[in-house]
């Protein structure tokens, strides 16, 4: 309906007015983002209106007809498009309707009023502050006034804390080789802006997670670690203090199920009551914390005791853990697939053990669990169940998860040990792989573990494999040799040249 083949002309100043007809329209708005543009790139776009003799009269650019009085411009391009009064009005309201602005569109237009287009993503993130992005007084050069006034600017419909979440995401996306199409998700209303960033933090966390990993089997294979048993009761472990370990993690012996061999004066086990048992074991407990580093964690698997009925052995060192000097950060039921047959007068067979998980009181261990491919072992953005207000929630689903705190594992096959030496037999060694999951979420390469009750070395063993240095106590001499040949057998003839070393 508005045709003109009219050019664009350049009229000065004082030669254009405001149409009479839109007189009626014109409110008082915010203009500074337009006369920044305006100021920075000059005009860009050509005022519209009716050119009557001299006179160019304004139906759609008046504000730039202001911004350019007020910046003291000589002349400004129009461009004639000579409509009837009628239509006049008609006009404005066509040709000023907007689209919601998506925020693909926020993105590109915050990046080119932050003169940022062309820089490499990492500059970016340097310019805008966003190697800290969670400190508040942490937000580049100019502080939060720089996506303040890109928001201003550009009128943005979002706040400039919207803006840097805005901005966070879309460079997560940008340097992610498996983006989660979080942009697109916003331009199609599938999510919150909050949403996504809460998603873009935790995908952070996923990736830190998988470096950390890599960092770690590389570190596990640059170490030299080395392995010392001692032949010795763990009741005084002054000796070892030298040694500080980080990790701590043995099976004590059952009270009243098993006659060990070779167990010395204390005879640990096999105490007349479970009192004397109970203090026992604090003895042991308390030389361990003695020599502990100030971080470390203790893993005690612990088992019950049916003889003569429910002895209450498990709770009883649990009271007795709480009053020594580690705290307890969990228990961890052992469920045995395989128990040995056991019967006990009027109950189900027993087929479960204890674990404590203790870290020094006071202390801030490290903790990197060990994990459980998910369902589909994929990572994705998945639904959750919806909020009160009947929106969509989402979450991001990592390939794996955190293993429960509840482990099945048969108990140990003597295989585990006997192919070092098919002569050596221990009574009760905990399997392998119970030890696994603890030494590898409790400990890093280059650490040092420790097994006071040792017995067939299936610990000192696994402290090898995550790359972990090991010291084993036993008051079995039997135990003790055969650990040393196991351990020279795992780590080779360089376990001997470290040892040296160390003594």
């Amino acid at each position: 309906m508005f045709k003109s083949n009219a050019q664009v002309v350049d009229i000065p100043i004082e030669n254009i007015k405001t149409h009479p007809e839109i007189l009626p329209f014109i409110k008082e708005k915010k203009i500074d983002h337009i006369e920044y543009t305006m100021k920075r790139f000059g005009q860009v776009t050509p005022i519209l209106g009716n050119l009557d003799g001299d006179i160019f009269y304004v139906v759609d650019g008046n504000v730039r007809l202001e911004i350019a009085k007020k910046l003291g411009l000589k002349t400004l391009q129009c461009l004639p498009i000579n409509i009837s009064n009628e239509d006049v009005v008609k006009f404005r309201l066509t040709s000023n309707q907007r689209t919601k602005m998506s925020y693909s569109e926020m993105v590109k237009y915050a990046e080119h009023m932050l003169e940022l287009v062309g820089k490499t993503q990492g500059k970016k993130k340097e310019l805008l502050g966003f190697e800290d992005f969670d400190n508040e007084d942490h937000h580049g050069l100019v502080g939060k006034d720089r996506f303040e006034l890109t928001c201003h600017l550009l009128d943005l419909p979002i706040k400039a804390s919207s803006l840097r979440k805005l901005m966070d995401i879309h460079w997560h996306e940008e340097k992610d080789d498996d983006s989660l199409g979080l942009i697109e998700g916003l331009d199609n209303n599938l999510f919150s802006l909050d949403a996504a960033h809460r998603l873009v933090k935790k995908d952070k966390k996923i990736q830190e997670k998988n470096l950390f990993k890599e960092w770690r089997k590389n570190e596990i294979s640059n170490q030299a670690v080395w392995s010392k048993v001692f032949h010795q009761s763990s009741d005084n472990l002054s000796n070892l203090k030298e040694y500080r370990p980080n990790f701590a993690m043995f099976s004590p012996p059952y009270w009243m199920m098993k006659l060990y061999r070779n167990q010395g004066e204390m005879k640990y086990g096999q105490e007349s009551t479970l009192e004397e048992y109970i203090i026992h074991s604090r003895k042991f407990i308390d030389a361990l914390v003695e020599i502990m580093d100030k971080d470390g964690v203790v893993v005690i698997v612990i088992g019950e005791s049916y003889s003569g009925g429910y002895m209450g052995v498990i709770n009883e060192y649990e009271n007795m853990l709480k009053t020594s000097g580690l705290e307890i950060i969990g228990k961890c039921p052992w469920i045995k697939t395989n128990p040995t047959p056991t019967n006990v007068d009027k109950f189900f067979r027993p087929a479960d053990e204890m674990i404590f998980v203790c870290k020094m009181k006071g202390g801030n261990p490290i903790f990197n669990p060990k994990m459980t491919p998910t369902k589909d072992g994929k990572k994705g953005i998945k639904k959750s169940h919806k909020a009160k207000n009947g929106s969509q929630r989402f979450f991001l689903q990592d390939e794996e998860r955190v293993l429960t705190n509840v482990i099945e594992t048969p108990v140990c096959n003597p295989t585990e040990y006997q192919k070092y030496d098919s002569n050596f037999f221990h009574d009760a060694p905990c399997p392998m792989e119970v030890y696994d999951r603890y030494t590898s979420s409790y400990s890093l390469p280059g650490m040092t573990c420790i097994d006071i009750h040792c017995g067939a070395g299936q610990g000192l063993e696994i402290f090898a494999k995550w790359g972990c240095n090991s010291v084993g106590v036993d008051i079995d001499i039997e135990s003790v040799e055969f650990c040393r040949k196991r351990m020279d057998m795992v780590l080779g003839p360089q376990n001997q040249e470290e040892l040296l070393q160390v003594a």
